[in-house]
């Protein structure tokens, strides 16, 4: 098609909009897609219901190209996808005799006599073709009508990655409507409003105004750009021009390119320079340590981290003297500066981060949402007071990328004078 192709997605499930689950499929499908030339045009969130099914794949089917559907395929009287599709396209259901072999293949492997109700998912729209679940029970559907591509996937995440990465994406690529690879470019930015980095990359983006998906994604204190063509009139190396362009203008705020967590890139970054870092937290409570820790090979970089939520053990475990705390209060700068500089000699490392701060319900001496950061490095000791006001939850997510951003500028700022530090080893 020479037109840009439509794509829907239609995420079924009552769960979704009880908020009892968040919609993961989405943001799995929606990035992928983007990432391969077919941005999302309109997502929908369903309840099982084969009137509010019937609708909605009805309006979505008359102006759609490709729709993805995610979930109701399985055994239950509440699984109702296969079935209102089939209506609503006005084609019957077949029984697949291969299907009822793998189901009971599945369950006798588990000791289980195949349930009666399981058979429900050998059914298939006529036309389609299966999509093997090796993780489950429910198999996709792959079916192509009046020049339009339908793929049914099933809900649980463990079951649908691997299903869209290895069966229907490869056969969207097959078919060409899919870019055989990623063809964007992602610019990560911390300590920068959303707002603030608009306005400052807008004059650069202008020009590819009728070429150019920008996306702005926001985090607590830190904001994504996404850059990727509309069409193919913009090539991958006029986004990678422009991103760096980017880079140059924002200057310490930029971060890095690509799809890296800060706290991996901080990791791999000491890895690197022979360094060791630990953390003591207040407020966060662990949160900090957790996001090195989710990163494969932390340990050779990060030595470990304390927890010292009260001031008793802020005394005993890190030995930050009474007097200090009385004097200027658990939340301050001085006690952070004591506390990353403790963390040093305690677990020793190279550097060490510190978060001290009223997360609320209450504050103290300051409001809710006042944080202190502290870091000792082999060439100084800092105190950052940042304010983020939110919920409990958010000012905790804020205090730790406060205090990532803080060391990845720090370390930036004196990359030159650590190298020539280690020359001198």
């Amino acid at each position: 098609m020479s037109r840009p192709l439509r794509v829907e997605i239609l995420c079924l499930g009552d769960e979704l909009l009880l908020g009892i689950r968040l919609n993961s499929h989405l943001r799995l499908l929606g990035d992928a897609l983007s990432a391969h030339g077919l941005p999302v045009r309109r997502s929908h969130e369903l309840l099982d219901d084969p009137a509010v099914i019937r609708e909605t794949f009805s309006e979505a089917w008359a102006r759609a190209d490709l729709i993805i559907t995610t979930g109701g395929l399985g055994p239950t009287t509440d699984d109702l996808t296969r079935e209102t599709v089939a209506d609503v396209l006005g084609k019957p259901l077949h029984h697949s005799s291969e299907q009822e072999v793998h189901l009971k293949e599945f369950f006798a492997a588990r000791g289980v006599a195949l349930p009666l109700n399981n058979l429900r998912q050998c059914l298939y729209i006529e036309g389609a073709d299966l999509l093997p679940n090796p993780q489950g029970t429910a198999p996709g559907q792959w079916l192509e009508a009046d020049g339009k591509v339908l793929i049914m996937l099933p809900g649980p995440p463990r079951e649908l990655e691997p299903m869209w990465r290895e069966q229907a994406l490869p056969r969207l690529i097959e078919k060409g409507w899919a870019r055989p690879r990623e063809r964007f470019l992602q610019l990560r930015t911390s300590g920068i409003g959303e707002s603030t980095l608009a306005t400052v990359l807008e004059p650069l983006i202008d020009p590819y105004r009728d070429r150019l998906l920008v996306g702005y994604c926001a985090h607590d204190g830190a904001v994504d750009i996404r850059l990727s063509a509309i069409d193919e009139t913009l090539s991958l190396k006029e986004i990678e021009a422009l991103g760096q362009a980017m880079k140059d203008v924002l200057g310490e705020d930029f971060s890095h390119f690509g799809e890296m967590d800060i706290a991996a890139l901080i990791i791999r970054q000491l890895r690197d320079r022979g360094r060791t870092l630990a953390v003591a937290e207040s407020c966060s409570g662990g949160l900090l340590a957790s996001r090195f820790t989710d990163i494969a090979g932390a340990s050779r970089a990060f030595m470990g981290g304390a927890v010292c939520y009260r001031n008793e053990v802020k005394e005993n475990l890190l030995h930050i003297p009474r007097d200090l705390l009385r004097q200027h209060g658990a939340v301050s700068p001085e006690v952070s500066v004591a506390m990353a500089t403790a963390a040093t000699e305690v677990f020793e490392s190279d550097y060490a981060l510190s978060i001290t701060g009223y997360a609320g319900p209450a504050g103290g001496r300051e409001p809710v949402g006042t944080l202190y950061i502290g870091l000792a490095s082999p060439v100084g000791v800092w105190s950052r007071k940042v304010v983020a006001p939110g919920s409990r939850e958010t000012v905790k997510v804020r205090a730790v990328n406060a205090a990532l951003d803080f060391l990845r500028r720090k370390m930036r700022k004196y990359e030159v004078h650590d190298f020539l530090d280690r020359l001198c080893e």
